[in-house]
């Protein structure tokens, strides 16, 4: 592990050793520390580490790895406190839609396949990490609490709770609620929430999107016959709505 340096760092684990020289050189030219592990084991080792040693950019996760595959990687990154907002960027070699759906349902923000070229692996770096930016700047996700008959959101305390209950949300997730609950009964487009999400320079295939959807809509207890929330407008985007047995309460911003 490289030392002594206040770069952001980027964790990089793959148990292919061409792509990680590959990315190591990558990244180190765009100014980032560069971390890496070789397996599942190992990659949550370094991550306990890391997270306490300096600022984690971005976590580039392949998902066949020995030992522990990505996917735990992912599920252990989005359980850790201290680092549950980093972006993770999964890749793959294998072209299974189960296992892209799978890493995006467990926290990876977006997903790239193997073989990539060196241009697209870094734009997509970029846009992952100006993503993290530009939520510190709050931007267009208000700091506020939102309550809606069973619906607590605050943005303050990254909670969400549903019945009161609470329930853990990716960050893609949460910010998807977020920004839909704080324009209660407006249609969002599609590519006006996806630009939102991932930034207005970088086209993200829609399937990612309607998977984070599919999952939010899952954790609210959409699909168990509860109220539903986000509504889908045809040809046109989601729109989040109250039921009718909704209060309609909602604070101010604090």
């Amino acid at each position: 592990m490289e030392t002594g340096s206040e770069k952001p760092v980027i964790l990089v684990i793959d148990d292919e050793e061409d792509l990680l020289v590959l990315t190591r050189s990558l990244l180190s030219k765009e100014g980032y520390r560069v971390v890496t592990a070789r397996d599942g084991e190992e990659a949550i080792w370094v991550i306990r580490r890391v997270q306490s040693q300096g600022k984690i950019a971005l976590a580039v996760v392949d998902l066949m790895l020995p030992i522990r595959d990505g996917i735990d990687v992912c599920r252990f990154i989005r359980r850790q406190k201290e680092i549950r907002n980093v972006p993770i960027l999964a890749l793959s070699a294998v072209a299974d839609s189960e296992w892209r759906v799978k890493a995006l349902e467990e926290g990876a923000d977006d997903f790239l396949e193997k073989p990539f070229s060196g241009r697209e692996f870094i734009a997509r770096v970029h846009a992952l990490v100006r993503r993290v930016e530009k939520v510190k700047d709050d931007g267009p996700f208000p700091k506020a609490r939102f309550e809606m008959g069973p619906i607590i959101v605050d943005t303050l305390r990254y909670e969400t709770w549903v019945d009161g209950r609470e329930i853990r949300l990716t960050p893609i997730e949460f910010r998807i609620l977020v920004y839909l609950v704080s324009r209660k009964g407006i249609a969002i487009g599609r590519d006006e929430l996806m630009k939102i999400l991932w930034g207005e320079d970088w086209e993200v295939d829609e399937h990612n999107l309607n998977v984070h959807i599919w999952s939010l809509r899952k954790k609210l207890g959409e699909q168990q016959g509860g109220p539903r929330f986000i509504e889908t407008l045809r040809g046109t985007g989601y729109r989040f709505r109250d039921p009718v047995a909704f209060s309609g309460k909602h604070s101010s911003k604090t």
